[in-house]
């Protein structure tokens, strides 16, 4: 392997990692904290996307303001989802399997929405940065640099509001101990809507932002539901820290797989997570935290 292809296809799993790394963040947020295997996520990685796309189309808005348009939207339909939906239904016994099954029922319903409003096109949001560039012999289309750079940006201010705000301090209080965080004045019911708004923000945020480099379909977000799994499964699904590693992990190993062996990469890294979980059940970072049925 030439040190070329070996830049070429670390810069390539890179950038797909980095914005894997923002849609496993989320996932673990809204597990974690709201204790819940939301099915429906995927779908919010749709919805930014979309959001996105019409913003720069209906409204003529920039790129980025368009971008926030489809994150704001993505969260406040997750929270106006959590208060009429999944409010309830965690007060009731039995509330993970009565959540799981309300989540695949919302993931329905709004996919279906989705279709009547954007229909089953293949769309693609106009190229942000034009241009190609070619340090070193590699072949860096500039989009690509952006992808990164907000992924990063992103990742880094996610993680200073889980550890270093208010909020990020009632989240971790409220994924350990949801009782005692009341009696400290905490508000779990509220925690827990903002929570899921900001995984799905997070999700929304990612479909705007790799809409330019891959396009958008309508089932975009059902593809990378199970990747997503994967890598929350891989890093820990209460790990942020997990959500990383194991997001640079995934990206490289299909970037590096798919090159050399193909398709068949996706067969590999199944069995290869399998295994981990076996020996490590909870992630390679996971801290065992129980999602009760």
């Amino acid at each position: 392997m030439t040190p070329q292809l070996f830049g070429q296809l670390t810069f390539d799993g890179l950038s797909s990692g980095l914005v894997f790394i923002i849609l496993a963040c989320g996932l673990v947020i809204i597990a974690s904290t709201c204790r819940m295997l939301f099915m429906a996520y995927g779908v919010f990685y749709t919805i930014g996307a979309y959001m996105c796309f019409y913003g720069m189309v209906w409204f003529h808005l920039p790129y980025f303001v368009s971008l926030i348009f489809g994150t704001v939207i993505s969260a406040l339909l997750a929270m106006i989802s959590y208060v009429l939906i999944f409010q309830r239904l965690q007060k009731v016994p039995g509330s993970f399997l009565a959540t799981l099954i309300a989540s695949m029922g919302l993931s329905m319903v709004l996919t279906q929405g989705g279709l009547l409003v954007y229909g089953t096109s293949v769309r693609s949001i106009p190229t942000v940065i034009p241009g190609i560039l070619h340090p070193w012999g590699l072949t860096i289309i500039a989009d690509r640099l952006l992808m990164i750079g907000l992924s990063m940006l992103t990742v880094i201010v996610l993680f200073w509001v889980y550890e270093k705000t208010r909020f990020g301090r009632s989240m971790r209080a409220v994924s350990i101990f949801p009782e005692a965080a009341s009696i400290m004045g905490i508000n779990p019911n509220r925690i827990f809507m903002l929570s899921l708004g900001l995984g799905c923000a997070l999700a929304g945020l990612a479909g705007g932002v790799l809409a330019p480099s891959y396009g958008m379909t309508p089932a975009m977000g059902n593809n990378v539901l199970w990747t997503v799994m994967l890598i929350t499964m891989l890093g820990g699904i209460d790990s942020l820290v997990g959500a990383v590693v194991a997001g640079v992990i995934i990206g490289l190993m299909l970037a590096f797989g798919q090159f050399f062996i193909g398709g068949a990469i996706q067969i590999y890294i199944f069995l290869i997570i399998g295994v981990i979980l076996y020996f490590k059940p909870v992630g390679l970072l996971g801290r065992g935290t129980q999602i009760e049925l």
